[in-house]
């Protein structure tokens, strides 16, 4: 950001960074807890709870505090803010009843995958994927799609060292480069259990009308359904359908 911090209100600033404490693996945080997380004073941290407390913006059980309920009235309008998502939303259906697989939509939010939209069938429901969810971008097939044309970022990834999730987690540098060259030629991307046991995806950018890949597209599902061979018959199909949403992006490709 290039805003003057001078110009920001501090007070906000506080109240953002509280509601940013609290995280899907810390969703119950104490007063301390969340001072200690935020670096700001308890009485600073209680005055701003007080306050946001009664915008419904945070609710409290006892000495417990969380995230009101009221940012749940906010997840559709940013879904439906997102233009790309009203798009694929249609193809996505098709997809999912093409494969009978789970389809999925996602987009780069700096160095992570953000999945926008989903579309399941009852042949093959598989809970490990939501609306909202983030992934790291070095262990499924979306991220590798979405940084196939961002070398300095996947530098920027493996610099600090990455987790390993499973015994097939990519975590070498040069490895994953050698992956996303492999992506480059061949069009899409394969996770054949990267990031979780027991489940395999594949990906294909999505190009908008500058030729910039702005989102992917992917099936997934158990390995018990789509072991890999199973899964990679169905790889024409989804060119196809990351071909036709590119073409009502504006690519011409």
């Amino acid at each position: 950001m290039n805003t003057n911090k001078d110009s920001l209100n501090n007070s906000l600033v506080k109240a953002i960074a509280i509601i940013n404490s609290f995280s899907p693996d810390k969703p119950r945080l104490r007063l301390k807890d969340i001072s200690d997380l935020t670096g700001i004073s308890q009485s600073t941290v209680y005055r701003l709870l007080n306050t946001l407390k009664e915008f419904n913006m945070i609710e409290q059980s006892e000495k417990i505090y969380s995230l009101g309920k009221v940012f749940l009235n906010y997840e559709r309008v940013v879904l439906n803010s997102i233009e790309i998502r009203r798009i694929c939303l249609p193809f996505l259906d098709e997809l999912a009843s093409a494969t009978r697989g789970n389809a999925n939509l996602a987009i780069l939010d700096g160095n992570e995958v953000l999945y926008i939209a989903r579309s399941e069938t009852s042949y093959n429901s598989f809970g490990c994927f939501n609306v909202g969810m983030r992934r790291p971008i070095y262990c499924n097939s979306l991220g590798k799609v979405l940084v196939s044309n961002k070398l300095d970022q996947i530098k920027d990834i493996f610099k600090n060292g990455v987790r390993r999730f499973t015994m097939n987690t990519i975590t070498n540098e040069e490895v994953f480069i050698e992956e996303i060259e492999k992506v480059r030629l061949q069009g899409y991307a394969t996770d054949f259990e990267e990031w979780g046991n027991g489940i395999n995806c594949i990906g294909a950018p999505l190009y908008d009308s500058s030729e910039q890949i702005v989102a992917a597209i992917g099936i997934s599902g158990p390995t018990t359904v789509f072991d890999k061979d199973t899964i990679l018959k169905h790889v024409p199909v989804l060119i196809e359908y990351a071909n036709r949403i590119s073409g009502r992006l504006g690519a011409t490709r």
